[in-house]
């Protein structure tokens, strides 16, 4: 046997894991072994041992799922869980629609929510804080916002009464130095004060900075035309990205299709302010629709109708949205819809419409494209989107204040795809030259 494999540890040998554990190093000579220590002393140890262990580890808490209350689970809180998870597999997520919804971001909301939520004013000012740091009791009638507003009205009102209170009624003209070198001879020491018999006495209320609440008196920044087709199983539909401010053609990257859900699209003219603000209308609807537990969703057709219902009530209310619409998408029946609604709530439907100088341009074209006797049917999604190209170019060479960069957009029942920052294509403004009255043909 080899003497080296005598010298090696039996745990070596054997294979076994207590190889890799720690061993205990060589002993001193008079330091006791540690396995021979008196079994007093491990006592002790194991005591403070155990005390340290009860002071520093807490019982640890039940963590069991307590039992359902009587009468749960609720079906109809079942229903919408299921509705969401449902959602969420096809790549909607309920928190990603709330946060980017501009209507949730309008402080005005904040009313609606509490009484949705049914909180009344006393419980807003409410915390899980102890009384002795916050109590709404204690809170003096002042502090309130309702009250803060009130102070801040009467210092307005005060401040408003003291400068009208100093102001005139009539211009007294302060009498002129005399000068030793004036031309046109002495001058009066004194100057006749304005005659109110004949001139009428001097009105200063032109000078007050209130007045009444006045609405929008026509558009400032405005967007021009929008062209749309329908073929065969779907519809196009396209637009600039031009929104001018009066003739100047101040935005250039302005998008004014917009989709709502999977089957309609929207396209506006007009003032683009009031566009903003009926897209936070249909984002509202739309976040409420999809997160509904009965099923149902708005197609074109609904949609449609519900926004020649607001330009109506608008227009009822001397108030209008400076905007021309049109609506794309599919009807309850599956069928390709197109239909418009003005600023008065004047709807109209066709198989190609537009909107703006389109209607007196791009119209003509598509009426010699795709005459009425020929059917819908026999139009296919190539050739509709061929015309509405063909339409863009014309409105960007005879239209002053339209773009050559658009968008357009097909809807079939695949669901809807946008092109996005298309450009004309083949400009040429060669044509020019035979335009009588342009250039150098005059007669």
């Amino acid at each position: 046997m080899n003497p080296a494999e005598d010298r090696k540890p039996a745990s070596a040998a054997t294979g076994s894991d207590k190889s890799y554990r720690p061993v205990l190093g060589p002993t001193h000579e008079g330091s006791q072994n540690p396995q021979e220590q008196p079994a007093e002393h491990s006592q002790v140890f194991s005591a403070d041992r155990t005390l340290i262990h009860d002071l520093t580890l807490p019982p640890i808490p039940n963590l069991d799922i307590p039992p359902s209350p009587p009468g749960s689970p609720n079906p109809a809180a079942n229903a919408k869980f299921a509705h969401f998870l449902t959602l969420k597999k096809q790549g909607m997520h309920f928190n990603e629609k709330l946060a980017g919804s501009t209507s949730l971001k309008n402080p005005s909301l904040l009313k609606k929510m509490m009484d949705h939520a049914g909180i009344d004013e006393q419980a807003q000012y409410h915390t899980s804080l102890p009384p002795e740091i916050w109590n709404i009791s204690d809170l003096p009638s002042w502090g309130y916002k309702e009250e803060l507003l009130k102070a801040q009205r009467e210092i307005q009102n005060r401040a408003e009464e003291k400068k009208s209170a100093g102001q005139r009624d009539a211009i007294n003209f302060v009498p002129a130095t005399p000068s030793e070198f004036s031309r046109a001879g002495p001058i009066p020491s004194s100057r006749p004060k304005q005659r109110d018999d004949v001139y009428g006495p001097y009105n200063a209320s032109y000078l007050q900075t209130t007045g009444p609440k006045t609405h929008t008196q026509s558009p400032a920044v405005t967007g021009t035309s929008v062209v749309a087709v329908k073929f065969n199983g779907g519809v196009a539909i396209a637009a600039d990205n031009l929104a001018s401010y009066g003739s100047l053609a101040r935005f250039t990257d302005v998008k004014r299709l917009r989709k709502f859900g999977d089957s309609a699209i929207i396209g506006f003219s007009g003032d683009v302010s009031d566009m903003q603000y009926i897209d936070r209308l249909l984002e509202s609807i739309d976040i409420r629709e999809n997160y509904s537990t009965h099923g149902n969703t708005l197609n074109a057709k609904n949609l449609h109708t519900y926004l020649s219902k607001v330009f109506y009530k608008r227009r009822s209310e001397f108030n209008p949205l400076w905007n021309h619409v049109l609506v794309a998408g599919f009807d309850g029946d599956k069928k390709p819809f197109l239909s418009s609604a003005d600023l008065l709530g004047t709807t109209f439907s066709a198989p190609h419409l537009a909107t703006g100088f389109g209607a007196h341009l791009a119209v003509p074209i598509l009426r010699r494209l795709f005459p009425e006797e020929r059917p819908i049917e026999s139009i296919t999604k190539d050739e509709a989107v061929a015309a509405l190209r063909e339409c863009i170019k014309v409105l960007w060479y005879r239209d002053a204040r339209s773009l050559d960069k658009y968008s357009l957009a097909v809807i079939t029942e695949e669901g809807v795809e946008i092109q996005e920052d298309q450009q004309v294509e083949a400009q040429s403004w060669a044509f020019a030259e035979t335009i009588k009255g342009y250039g150098a043909q005059v007669n």
